[in-house]
């Protein structure tokens, strides 16, 4: 049984503000746990902004009221407490974002190895999970047309900001309301009255933030819509840039069959969806920012006449009136960051609970515990007993009712016709996957209760589709393990690849190919000596051929067969096959049909048996004779 997320959908994800801000809050501990700095910063510099705004309002203000009634030294004064203040939080505020430059590159870096580091965690079975692995690509494309973690902070230290702003100038108009009119005469007066000053000033706040939230409500699912159906765009072009464009198999494909035209004409196609899709997302950003607009507008228009009305009736000074003007305007600004701000979370709240979701993904098999014992005789013997099997998703048994047991240093051959079980049964010896029923055994112990890294360290397997990377040569073959070289030249002798190495510029240290590096391009046939040095140098007691030869006739693969042969003596050796040429150097061989082993034994046995292999023999026999 598979166990995922822990999470809620997308329904609740887009529908209100409490998941929105669920998913932010954990991303905020998450970004927090990577520095406990970044935040604290962040949250410094918006106080020491938010103070000298607010001092500069208020000595502003005082400064207006000095040159008014000709308190020139007082003015002077205030001038230079002014500037005095601009200086130093100027100076502190450029401190501190110099302090934090750096972590934003830290922080938007950490969403790419979180996730890495996520899908390295999981068993091999999970993350062949299509849906797995479509978070993955959601959460990592998104990210990088969106913003990911960086701009999640950047949000809510606006809104935090904004918030701070709302606190302070709404204290500071209730402070303006409680101020009472020297003249009250008519219906000014009333209105400009402490207690008709606050009721007034309630009713139009209260109504701005209903007003606010029926806006947000509006376009929160019209937004999801929209960039739902935008990804999906995003994911096909993405499939053109990436496994079409830049990639050199797909380029020798479309210049044979002259499909340059196809693949533009359907690159042209998404491109204007996509552009169709932005247009339209920029439309209702546009409608409800206007619509933010005109709300936050009605208050401060409201906010004004007050703060007029207590000028007129004395209540206040002119100078006053600046410092009451420019909270009012602060808040306004606020009131707008706060909404648009919130409609900048619901979007990344939208691909970021992917991420979280991935995050919170548990893979389908336990890891075990139990240490592999250290043999140096290589004395481990596995065995098969009752094991069926069938993939993910689907009912058909690859594998059925497999019993058998691999003889200690032996050379196994397991042959058959494609798609009769053969690599799933590597695959499953290998514990990429698990049986379905039955149970696979080291030594009588079940493997699943064995430490999983420990247990993979018994095998070193060449796949049928192996691969190399964009490393230097020596981390190729070393895979992780301590760099000898000394043993590296030994595998690469072993594997036939010295002078391939040797006729690279920097030897070991030559890049392989060029996607991160001037590397060098290797054909098949060295890719595939350097995957089998690779094998070699891991020197574990269980080697596997995984059919890496497929690709090449009988005759050199049994030759590639034979030399390996002699590089694993002393250690138990699988070689798995569908062409008979490779298996007769094998002293025991094993035939898969149907998913079912049908024959096991020699070469000379099984031959002579005219079952199975003595036919797929005598089929394959005009390709080796002789």
């Amino acid at each position: 049984m598979h166990k995922r997320l822990k999470g809620k959908r997308d329904g609740e994800r887009a529908g209100s503000l409490s998941a929105v801000h669920r998913i932010g809050f954990e991303l905020l501990k998450k970004i927090h746990s990577v520095d406990s700095a970044i935040i604290p910063l962040h949250l410094l510099e918006i106080c020491l902004s938010l103070a000298e705004i607010y001092g500069g309002l208020f000595l502003t203000a005082e400064l207006i009221d000095a040159l008014l009634g000709a308190s020139f030294e007082r003015a002077a004064r205030l001038a230079g407490g002014l500037l005095l203040l601009n200086l130093c939080f100027g100076v502190a505020i450029h401190l501190v974002k110099r302090r934090f430059r750096g972590m934003k590159n830290k922080i938007w870096l950490i969403f790419y190895i979180w996730l890495r580091e996520k899908a390295f965690s999981l068993d091999y079975e999970t993350m062949e999970d299509p849906k797995v692995a479509e978070k993955i690509l959601f959460s990592e494309r998104t990210s990088d047309m969106y913003g990911g973690l960086g701009v999640l902070l950047y949000q809510y230290c606006n809104i935090f900001r904004s918030i701070l702003h709302v606190l302070l100038s709404i204290s500071m108009v209730v402070y303006l309301c409680l101020s009472k009119p020297v003249r009250a005469e008519g219906i000014l007066g009333v209105l400009a009255s402490p207690l008709a000053s606050l009721l007034l000033f309630a009713a139009v706040l209260v109504g701005m933030a209903v007003l606010s939230f029926r806006v947000f409500c509006r376009f929160a699912q019209k937004q999801k819509e929209i960039f739902d159906a935008h990804t999906g765009v995003e994911n096909k072009l993405g499939y053109f840039l990436m496994q079409i464009y830049g990639n050199p198999k797909a380029a020798k494909i479309i210049r044979i069959y002259g499909m340059e035209e196809m693949v533009l004409e359907n690159t042209r196609i998404n491109q204007e969806k996509s552009m169709a899709y932005f247009r339209r997302m920029c439309e209702i950003e546009r409608q409800e920012g206007d619509a933010n607009k005109l709300v936050s507008s009605f208050f401060t228009v409201a906010s004004y006449l007050l703060a007029a009305a207590k000028v007129v009736t004395g209540a206040v000074t002119v100078g006053a009136f600046t410092r009451y003007a420019g909270a009012l305007n602060q808040f306004g600004n606020a009131c707008f960051t706060i909404i648009s701000s919130h409609g900048e979370l619901r979007k990344i709240s939208t691909y970021m609970g992917d991420f979280l979701e991935f995050l919170h993904t548990e893979s389908i098999h336990e890891k075990g515990s139990i240490p592999v014992e250290k043999r140096d005789d290589g004395e481990y013997e596995l065995a098969f007993e009752n094991v069926s099997f069938h993939y993910p998703g689907k009912e058909e048994l690859v594998l059925k009712d497999v019993n058998c047991k691999l003889r200690i240093r032996g050379k196994l051959a397991v042959v058959g016709r494609n798609g009769a079980g053969k690599t799933t049964f590597i695959k499953l010896l290998c514990r990429l996957y698990e049986p379905t029923q039955g149970r696979i055994t080291l030594n009588g112990i079940d493997i699943r209760k064995y430490d999983e890294e420990e247990y993979r360290r018994l095998f070193g397997v060449v796949f049928q589709d192996f691969k190399l990377f964009a490393f230097p040569v020596w981390e190729n073959i070393t895979a992780g393990f301590e760099r000898r070289d000394e043993r590296i030249r030994e595998a690469l002798r072993q594997a036939d690849a010295e002078a391939t190495v040797a006729k690279m510029p920097q030897g070991l240290d030559t890049f392989l190919y060029k996607n991160v590096e001037d590397g060098v391009e290797i054909s098949g046939g060295e890719a595939q000596k350097l995957a089998l040095a690779r094998a070699l140098y891991k020197d574990a007691p269980v080697v596997i051929l995984d059919e890496p030869t497929a690709a090449l006739d009988p005759k050199a693969e049994a030759e590639i067969y034979a030399h390996f042969n002699k590089m694993v003596e002393g250690r138990t050796s699988i070689y798995i096959s569908h062409r008979m040429s490779s298996c007769r150097f094998c002293d025991d061989i094993i035939v898969f049909e149907d998913g079912r082993i049908v024959e096991r034994g020699s070469h000379e046995a099984l031959f002579a048996a005219g079952g199975s292999y003595a036919r797929m023999w005598n089929a394959q026999a005009r390709y080796y004779e002789g």
